[in-house]
């Protein structure tokens, strides 16, 4: 919607205006051809269709203009965002006329009792001329107000209303009737400056969209990471996940739509490079259109902190979001799936405890959790399925680390507190103070799990088998 808004031949806030007017004053006067002589001579001051195309839009702190498709700051050249200028649209295109004021009577008393301020103005150039619209004052008894139309050196004072949503929240009907929150919103869009409308996307002079695989390669190195790449083209990493870790695709596609529509919270331009400082981190980019640049995360820019991000694609600095900003510091790490889980849901589960005790069950990891008995001489009813589930789901999360087993047979023979085995996989569970490792002894790797003071799950075997059958 807000694309039709802009691109449409005629878009400015008052040329809906002659249509108000057609619905609240022709009509009703339509028996009197006087008034309608006269409505017709003031409603043409207000008809813009005739001038064609906005080529630039001048207010208090604005000043822009449309080449092509596209609007820019007349001063620096910077594109402003079309959503920016959409939703300043909709709320100016919802101003409409309720009355013209008596030109008499406006001379009897003077335009700077209605329009006290005629610097609250904005002035719309099209391709065959130009029209400002001055804010007036507010009215006392309702939520409209006035506003002065010139034009062509010829201008007319009006009341107008707000038809836009209502901003604000009300305790009673004369509250609401009265209210001056659209009348402050409007005063606030005549004050805008340009730079509340650039398009502070990173990439907007591409066509990256969140459907598709933007990039092909990049190359991350941050402060404390060594160099990595991710090739999005076959969802690998160099180095390479260890045999047995999968790749984490949720955040392989969190990664690639956060990129896509980068932005920032706010830029400078034009930027002055000598002004960034302590580097932490650099993306050498590669993307789906064979297109190579950088992107370049900073802590400092001049006397500011934050996250100031330079690309070589222009000659903006553009600050980011912590949250943002986070995604500059990703490990390779953050794209393996760093834990060991059964595959099916319903799976042979043998575990063996640290004294030695070994039992077999079958597990149904569904909507409903069940541990089935496999040793006769255990009933369904017998086995705590609870403490299965903790155990279960503890494989089932995330871990912190993922490296190369580095530890003998004889460290994990002591440090071990558990082993089990599913679906052809050979698991110790060992303990080091605060973490809690899997250790996978077939594919030698090791996935630590912080854990704190306290297991998440029981390692005593009466804690799972309570009953054996008499």
């Amino acid at each position: 919607m807000k694309e039709k808004i802009l691109k449409h031949k005629n878009l400015v806030l008052f040329l809906v205006l002659v249509i108000a007017i057609g619905a609240t004053y022709l009509f009703e006067e339509r028996s009197n051809a006087i008034n309608e002589a006269l409505t017709a001579k003031k409603t043409a001051l207000l008809d813009m269709e005739k001038l064609g195309d906005i080529k630039a839009i001048q207010g208090v702190k604005l000043n822009f203009e449309k080449k092509g498709e596209f609007y820019f700051d007349k001063d620096n050249g910077l594109k402003l965002s079309k959503d920016r200028l959409g939703e300043f649209f909709t709320i100016l295109s919802s101003q409409k006329v309720k009355t013209f004021l008596n030109q008499d009577e406006v001379n009897k008393v003077g335009a700077g009792f209605y329009v006290p301020d005629p610097t609250m103005k904005m002035t719309f150039k099209f391709e065959k001329g130009e029209a400002t619209f001055t804010l007036g004052k507010k009215l006392d008894y309702d939520q409209s107000f006035y506003m002065q139309v010139t034009r062509d050196n010829k201008s007319q004072i009006v009341i107008v209303n707000d038809e836009s949503p209502d901003p604000g929240a009300y305790a009673t009907d004369e509250e609401y009737k009265k209210s001056d929150a659209k009348y402050k919103r409007l005063e606030m869009i005549f004050l805008l400056t340009n730079k509340y409308f650039y398009d502070t996307r990173v990439f907007k002079d591409f066509n990256y969209t969140q459907d598709k695989i933007n990039f092909k390669n990049i190359t991350i190195s941050t402060f404390r990471n060594k160099k990595y790449s991710v090739n999005f083209e076959n969802s690998t990493t160099n180095p390479a996940a260890p045999k047995g870790i999968a790749y984490f695709e949720e955040n392989w596609i969190s990664f690639l739509r956060f990129l896509t529509k980068l932005e920032g919270k706010n830029l400078y331009y034009p930027a002055d490079p000598k002004l960034l400082d302590e580097a932490l981190s650099q993306f050498e980019v590669h993307d789906r259109d064979n297109r190579l640049y950088t992107l370049e995360v900073y802590k400092k820019y001049g006397q500011e902190n934050g996250y100031f991000l330079k690309s070589s694609l222009d000659n903006v600095i553009y600050q980011l979001k912590p949250e943002d900003a986070q995604y500059f510091f990703v490990n390779v790490q953050d794209f393996w799936l760093k834990k060991v889980l059964p595959k099916e849901k319903e799976f042979k589960f043998k575990i063996t405890f640290y004294k030695g005790q070994t039992e077999e069950v079958k597990i149904e990891d569904k909507e409903l959790f069940k541990v089935l008995p496999v040793n006769v001489k255990y009933t369904e009813a017998g086995i705590r399925a609870l403490e299965f589930k903790r155990l279960i789901e503890f494989f089932k999360t995330e871990g912190s680390m993922v490296e190369e087993l580095n530890i003998s047979p004889s460290e994990i023979l002591r440090k071990n507190i558990l082993r089990v085995q599913f679906e052809n996989r050979n698991l110790s569970v060992i303990l080091d103070e605060n973490e809690a490792t899997i250790v996978d002894l077939d594919q030698k790797i090791m996935i630590h799990h912080y854990v704190g003071a306290k297991l998440p799950f029981s390692i005593k075997y009466e804690d799972y088998f309570v009953a054996a059958k008499k």
